[in-house]
């Protein structure tokens, strides 16, 4: 097996927060990133798993990007989740970082990190194609997602870099 190289894919980093809009004013007031956009309300689909059982999450999102570093910020509204986990052990944290590759180099990648000893954690099928959380707080005290973007995932980024939304 071709071993990924997923460094040149690195994308995002992202907090888990109690108050998305406190967050928002903190990255846009203080640190200048010029604009979010907003998912409300965002629950996972019916291909959504937590800890190896179907996932019933529902969680708020902003995205941003600061320079070519994609900035998400998360807020648990419901439901069981690692980003739920996190906010209870660490309070508002970074909580994962993120490589987006295409989905053809999905399957790989994960399996990679899998056999590497970093197992999935949380994941789900959507709208932008397949995304994964992998175990790697012990090596780096994150969580590591990976994205296996199709057609519109591509897209949506690209016109999120460009702040076409």
């Amino acid at each position: 097996m071709n071993v990924p190289v997923l460094a040149p894919h690195f994308c995002q980093v992202a907090w888990v927060v109690k108050d998305i809009a406190k967050a928002e004013t903190f990255f846009t007031q203080i640190m200048g990133v010029k604009k979010f956009v907003h998912a409300d309300s965002l629950a996972k689909d019916n291909e959504g798993m937590y800890m190896g059982q179907p996932g019933d999450w529902v969680i708020r999102i902003s995205l941003a990007y600061a320079g070519d570093t994609q900035i998400e910020l998360i807020q648990h509204m419901s439901g069981k989740s690692i980003f739920e986990d996190y906010l209870e052990r660490h309070g508002d944290a970074v909580q994962h970082v993120a490589y987006w590759l295409d989905e053809s180099e999905y399957d790989a990648a994960a399996q990679h990190l899998e056999a590497s000893g970093y197992p999935l954690i949380q994941g789900f099928k959507g709208r932008i194609g397949r995304v994964g959380y992998f175990d790697t707080r012990a090596a780096i005290g994150v969580v590591t997602e990976i994205v296996g973007s199709n057609q519109e995932g591509h897209e949506i980024r690209r016109n999120l870099k460009a702040g076409s939304f």
